[in-house]
């Protein structure tokens, strides 16, 4: 009787902790710790330099912010705040989408650029 309740206890409580462990183990980030290494200088210049070719704006890249990764099949993705002047506005801080494929001829790709709003 004993190993039937043990059996019941785990056929009602596995399924409910494998629900939600996979999104725990997706949404591991790391923090950026030194923002103003090369690497991240060179991935938030490329996110700058990739906006302004397809956007036609001249926006000029100041500091990085913070940032955090994570790694994913398709590479390491990379989420960085960004400052950015744009001509004779005030600087303003941007999020940045980028990931890191880690070879290939353009092993980054741009997946989003977009204004950060002022409240953060």
């Amino acid at each position: 009787m004993r190993l039937q309740w043990v059996i019941a206890v785990l056929v009602l409580v596995v399924p409910l902790v494998t629900a939600v462990a996979p999104d725990e183990v997706l949404e591991t980030w790391d923090p950026v710790q030194n923002t103003s290494e090369p690497y991240w200088i060179n991935t938030a210049e490329f996110a700058v330099t990739s906006y302004n070719k397809h956007e036609k704006k001249n926006l000029v890249f100041e500091s990085v912010v913070k940032g955090k990764t994570r790694y994913e099949v398709t590479g390491l993705y990379i989420v960085l705040v960004i400052k950015v002047k744009d001509g004779s506005l005030p600087d303003a801080n941007y999020d940045v989408g980028v990931r890191d494929k880690y070879a290939g001829p353009n092993p980054l790709d741009l997946i989003y650029f977009r204004k950060r709003p002022k409240f953060w």
